[in-house]
């Protein structure tokens, strides 16, 4: 199985527009792919997709908690049987966990054991891909899917204010002694004049650059025959070419 996580450093970084073409990519290539929508918060990969309200992975948390009133949350486990229940299917055939527009998910007590106990059964899963939209807000949970999917991206740019976020953010994961050179940059827009280049970027935050994205139009359709999409396919086959 394959994992990457697409963290974006700040809003609107564009995470969930990757995360969709990677995931459509790789069932395009014939891998058997899920797309999970991690930003249990304000995630939107379900308006992207045009997919229903339910289910959903605030359900799953639901069955979670319903299962932990007679089972200790700690032993709680779910075959693939049990929890395909709560995906939905997109026309093209890509397997989706979408997120809900459930506000007080994110505070709720027993949230990272849910989502520990989702991932879990995800990684145990007949899945050859798994790709997963994270939310800019870093959580209990966000830490430990970056640190055990294989690739780990963080869509930034060369924006000062939003290397002031990276910089932040890296401290903060060098706290928790995350391993930090499984990390890969993945910029959203090609730098102005008066910007850093990728490459200085990369050399000043020790990470190095997975690749350099053109800015995406607010009106692109999903799938577009763009350079973007381009860019993602040539970024996918060299991953799946490092993780056959």
């Amino acid at each position: 199985m394959k994992t990457i996580s697409v963290y974006g450093i700040a809003k609107n970084s564009g995470n969930t527009t990757i995360a969709v073409e990677l995931a459509l990519i790789s069932q395009k290539k014939g891998f058997k792919t899920l797309l999970v929508d991690l930003d249990i918060h304000t995630g939107d990969v379900t308006k992207w997709l045009q997919l229903n309200r339910h289910p959903n992975i605030s359900d799953w948390c639901e069955d979670i908690y319903l299962a932990s009133r007679q089972t200790p949350i700690i032993d709680v486990e779910y075959t693939q049987a049990r929890w395909t229940q709560f995906l939905q299917k997109h026309s093209s055939g890509l397997d989706i966990l979408t997120t809900s527009s459930n506000k007080k998910l994110p505070g709720y007590g027993n949230i990272y054991y849910e989502i520990k106990i989702i991932y879990n059964a995800l990684k145990a899963s007949d899945y050859d891909v798994i790709i997963f939209d994270m939310s800019n807000i870093p959580t209990s949970f966000t830490y430990m899917v970056l640190e055990d999917v294989n690739l780990p991206i963080f869509v930034v740019d060369t924006f000062r204010y939003n290397l002031k976020l990276l910089q932040h953010f890296i401290w903060d994961l060098e706290y928790v002694h995350f391993p930090l050179e499984k990390i890969k940059l993945l910029f959203n827009r090609k730098p102005s004049p008066i910007e850093d280049m990728p490459e200085a970027v990369a050399q000043e935050y020790k990470i190095p650059v997975l690749g350099v994205l053109p800015e995406v139009d607010k009106n692109r359709e999903i799938s577009s025959k763009d350079e973007f999409n381009k860019i993602l396919i040539e970024l996918f086959d060299k991953f799946t070419a490092v993780h056959p």
